[in-house]
């Protein structure tokens, strides 16, 4: 939390105006590259992640290059309308998720991705189609190792 536990309202503990540049690396854990998150009632907004290259070894898989949101986190998935004006540009992924959409999303951009030696989508949105609304998707493709 950016405070505690208690939202102190008024966008006071909103997530926001982040700018993420020329990501290069992998998770030894197998987990996520770069997870934005937040919980219902803390707004994650305005956020630019432009460049991110998967450098995972043959051996090692991530679990998603970008997470968005998780079911499992503070009180669920954040609200429809918490978490909006991100966008993703430049992302190079061997992960087996390449973006994962684990909570709400709205009025977001993803563009200009590829998934890199590994079969599947690259937008997963494992929240559900009632969570996710305005995300414009483009120039994306999966390519052969």
């Amino acid at each position: 939390m950016v405070s505690n536990a208690a939202d102190r309202g008024l966008g006071q503990d909103d997530i926001r105006q982040i700018i993420i540049r020329d990501v290069r690396g992998y998770s030894r854990g197998r987990c996520h590259i770069v997870r934005l998150l937040n919980t219902s009632g803390v707004a994650l907004h305005d956020v630019l992640l432009d460049g991110l290259l998967d450098t995972s070894p043959d051996e090692v898989q991530c679990r998603a290059a970008v997470k968005i949101g998780d079911s499992h986190y503070g009180g669920g998935i954040a609200p429809l309308g918490d978490t909006y004006g991100i966008m993703i540009h430049h992302v190079v992924s061997k992960s087996t998720y390449t973006i994962l959409i684990g909570g709400s999303l709205v009025d977001s951009i993803i563009s200009d991705v590829i998934r890199y030696g590994a079969s599947g989508e690259i937008v997963t949105v494992a929240s559900g189609p009632q969570y996710v609304r305005d995300v414009t998707i483009a120039n994306t493709r999966v390519m052969a190792p």
